[in-house]
């Protein structure tokens, strides 16, 4: 099963890669990207591009990528609004609900090194606290968690 991770022009999509620890891995930017060997990358337009979706969409089935981890703000918005369509091709978008798009997407910005995958309400990869919480009603999408001031807070991982 293959797997897209966007913001390939930044170091966080090859950290995701790393946690993911899977080898079918496509990088996708919007920015050309320079070859790097080992890696394979896809061009795919800019988030506010009136065609982005399908043309992600078609990339996905053209590539059967089962998968999309999607790191910037205008792409996880704009994908969520096409969440039915992509799982009629049995797509899965890896981003919150909606209700935390709207709400928490975009909270206080924080980088962590405790990264965790939601997937279907199952941890998939990456560290959880201790205390096994996680964040409230999400069952999807690609998390940070820190302790501050002794209290757990929960972060988007995007760039």
């Amino acid at each position: 099963m293959s797997v897209m991770i966007t913001a390939a022009a930044d170091s966080a999509a090859f950290r995701l890669a790393r946690i993911l620890n899977t080898e079918d891995v496509y990088f996708a930017a919007y920015a050309d990207m320079p070859a790097i060997s080992g890696k394979r990358f896809l061009k795919i337009s800019a988030a506010n591009s009136p065609s982005f979706t399908h043309e992600v969409l078609k990339i996905c089935l053209d590539h059967n990528i089962k998968e999309i981890y999607p790191l910037m703000r205008d792409e996880i918005v704009e994908l969520s609004a096409s969440r039915q369509l992509f799982e009629e091709y049995d797509i899965k978008l890896v981003i919150p609900s909606i209700p935390w798009i709207e709400t928490r997407l975009n909270d206080l910005l924080f980088q962590s090194s405790n990264l965790f995958i939601l997937i279907n309400g199952k941890v998939r990869a990456g560290d959880i606290p201790a205390n096994g919480t996680l964040p409230d009603n999400e069952e999807n999408g690609v998390f940070q968690w820190e302790l501050k001031n002794g209290q757990l807070i929960f972060g988007s991982f995007i760039v």
